[in-house]
């Protein structure tokens, strides 16, 4: 099984971006039709004839003692508002059209329309493509669609399959099972459930290999919805389970900085957030090294200053542990924290040579360098 992981999902959007039509529909929406019980019943050449099908599939249902048909437009590119309209027809004539029956006479009219898509839709397409077609027959799935699939069915060519990271049955323990087969199955309340109380009583008895899977389900159920709302939750589990953070996650530290130092958090997560914050280590911002200090160099040029006294102790911390290996950046992340103590004693002269000095670092380009130092005078 295919791990709902973040880098797993960027090697699948990576392959349906490159993938062209032809080669889509080989490796992926063939097989995935037919795991579902159905079969090939006709697969179009691409011209006037075909109606919106380019592959009809079938499959017989035994309650009704008939044959369901599917009719299944692919297309590997991307859906905007310039071309939704006519896929938007080449669809409902997909459903409308009959087509003639292997042998004998008659015709025959598929009960369901698929449109599946190798690249992104618009958000504006999105909206639009179902009002067009406007039938409860008519199923339409984007890139993101096809690659929740993908993960969900492990169905790729072998070459993308190889690159991927897979559940394993060499897990130690039932408690390890019992946590990895829950995040898989990925039940929102069966994974709430696991996550507000019974890993609680289990976090000591997980592999460290399930503690990365578990922050990995945390940052990607985060990343699924950034709302207010949606932030509540992964920022609550990432405090209570803060200890399951390792070097190979240290990346999705640099989100949840940005997250407490945003103008706009989530104030209902924003206890959760700072209290992540605050127990951040020099050993988890080691591997994230260059990142965080352009961050708290960012920060320290410019506004809102709110909650960066939070960015800058942690800062210090990182100086401090001498886990900085690069020069430069421990000579950037000092004036930063120099920044910060002349901006409280009000050494306005000393903090601007300084603020200069890291514009200089940040923005290569004269001109636009020039303007951000002036902004710092306004």
């Amino acid at each position: 099984m295919i791990l709902k992981l973040p880098e797993n999902r960027k090697k699948i959007i990576d392959y349906l971006n490159s993938v062209d039509e032809d080669t889509f529909i080989e490796e992926f929406v063939i097989p995935f039709f037919c795991s579902q019980g159905y079969q090939v019943y006709r697969l179009n050449s691409h011209g006037p004839g075909e109606h919106g099908k380019d592959i009809i599939f079938v499959r017989y249902i035994p309650i009704f003692c008939e044959n369901e048909f599917v009719s299944v437009q692919a297309k590997a590119e991307p859906v905007t508002t310039l071309n939704v309209e006519k896929f938007g027809s080449q669809l409902k004539r997909a459903l409308q059209t009959k087509f003639a029956p292997r042998s004998g006479s008659g015709d025959l009219s598929s009960h369901y329309a698929v449109f599946i898509n190798a690249r992104k839709h618009t958000n504006d397409a999105y909206t639009e493509f179902p009002q067009l077609v406007n039938s409860p027959h008519v199923k339409i799935l984007s890139q993101e669609n096809v690659c929740e699939l993908i993960m969900q069915f492990d169905i790729a060519p072998k070459s993308l399959l190889d690159q991927l990271s897979m559940a394993t049955q060499e897990i130690q323990s039932k408690e390890d099972r019992l946590v990895v087969e829950t995040i898989l199955e990925n039940n929102p309340a069966e994974v709430d459930s696991l996550l507000n109380h019974k890993l609680k009583l289990l976090k000591d008895k997980i592999d460290f290999t399930t503690k990365e899977l578990v922050i990995d389900y945390i940052y990607e159920r985060w990343e699924s919805d950034r709302s207010w709302v949606g932030t509540v939750k992964p920022m609550k589990w990432f405090d209570t389970y803060f200890g399951f953070f390792s070097g190979k996650s240290s990346k999705y530290l640099l989100t949840i900085f940005d997250e407490l130092l945003s103008s706009t958090p989530s104030f209902d997560a924003f206890p959760y957030t700072e209290s992540v914050v605050k127990k951040i280590t020099p050993e988890l911002l080691a591997p994230i090294e260059n990142d965080f200090i352009n961050l708290c160099a960012h920060r320290a040029v410019s506004y809102p200053r709110e909650k960066i006294d939070i960015l800058c102790k942690k800062l210090k911390e990182f100086v401090d542990s001498d886990l900085i290996k690069s020069t430069p950046n421990r000579s950037i992340a000092e004036k930063v924290l120099l920044i910060e103590r002349n901006r409280k004693e009000g050494k306005r002269e000393e903090r601007k040579k300084l603020e200069e000095d890291i514009c200089c670092f940040l923005y290569p380009d004269e001109k636009y360098r020039t303007k951000m130092i002036s902004l710092l005078d306004e």
